[in-house]
């Protein structure tokens, strides 16, 4: 008896071990599939690019632009790069608008190359000369968050008191700092481009009829397409790669990394600087966007930048579907 108890615990090892391989291939066959860039006659139409938004300041208001470089680190221009200012509270958390809505009163402008304005309300402004700061030699600070490490120079005092008056209205709390151009190959904290689809927000606005409606600038996305007219809202949910551009040699090429996973940032509104009171649109969005947990609804898609090249408003966009 002991004998067959055996041969039958060794025949069931071997089913459960074969199972477990053929899973696995199966699993790295699909992903190698997955990161297969699509040939000619696989992408569909999908629309325009109708808005680039760039944030130099992160939790900061964006620049908009009419072209922008995309490399594989996120989007930069005239020698600055996406959320390259950074700012700490007094217990060490990296400030955003979802906690600090005021961050969005610091509005940027690119005045020459590394060289950024910084403008808020009722204050003078305050220049950033990023080459200036990053003058060898530099101490550098680095700081973790979630298992990220951010490489950081500190900024002047000046620029702690600017800030912090902008935001907290004193005269101290907020620190400064650069963050770093990540290395060649370094693994990001975000994906490097946010995408937003804007028939997704015009659908989210009707079912909020009666309630405050949102823009697309509440979501901070980088990119907003616009859709073909048969394109439905939260068609970016199987979004699997995206060509930006009709010349398939200079087109940038994006494949999908994750959703966006939304917060209590989605309910700031970006020209007063409040939160909404009845917490929309995210109560709204938890009704029927609970895609991948029970808490975070989801809105818009991270991109990885698979061919990096010029982004241009009103270009053709194209994509290929999971």
């Amino acid at each position: 008896m002991r004998y067959l108890e055996v041969i039958v615990w060794s025949g069931l090892s071997i089913v459960a071990a074969v199972g477990g391989i053929t899973i696995w291939l199966a699993y790295r066959k699909r992903n190698s599939n997955r990161r297969r860039l699509p040939s000619a006659n696989e992408w569909q139409h999908l629309g325009t690019l109708k808005i680039i938004n760039f944030y130099p300041v992160k939790g900061g208001a964006p620049i908009r632009l009419e072209q922008v470089e995309c490399s594989e680190f996120g989007l930069h221009s005239s020698g600055i790069w996406e959320r390259c200012l950074m700012a700490y509270d007094e217990s060490g958390a990296v400030v955003y608008s979802g906690s600090y809505p005021r961050m969005l009163s610091v509005h940027p402008e690119i005045v020459s190359e590394m060289v950024l304005r910084l403008e808020t309300p009722n204050m003078s402004p305050i220049i950033m000369d990023l080459s200036e700061l990053l003058t060898e030699p530099y101490a550098v600070v680095e700081k973790r968050e979630n298992g990220n490490v951010s490489r950081l120079v500190e900024c002047r005092a000046e620029h702690h008191v600017w800030l912090s008056r902008a935001v907290l209205q004193r005269e101290h709390g907020l620190r400064l700092y650069v963050k770093l151009k990540p290395y060649p190959g370094e693994k990001l904290d975000i994906a490097p481009v946010m995408v937003m689809h804007e028939r997704s927000v015009h659908d989210l606005n009707e079912r909020l009829s009666g309630k405050t409606k949102v823009d697309c600038q509440q979501f901070r996305g980088n990119i907003v397409v616009d859709s073909n007219a048969n394109i439905p809202p939260y068609n970016e949910d199987n979004w699997l790669w995206l060509r930006i551009g009709t010349d398939v040699e200079s087109s940038v090429v994006m494949h999908y990394n994750s959703d966006c996973l939304r917060c209590i940032l989605v309910n700031v509104n970006v020209e007063n600087y409040t939160r909404n009171s009845d917490f929309e649109p995210l109560r709204m969005l938890k009704k029927y966007r609970l895609r991948q947990n029970s808490r975070e609804p989801t809105m818009g898609v991270y991109f990885d930048v698979y061919k990096c090249g010029i982004l241009k408003i009103g270009e053709q966009i194209y994509v290929n579907y999971a």
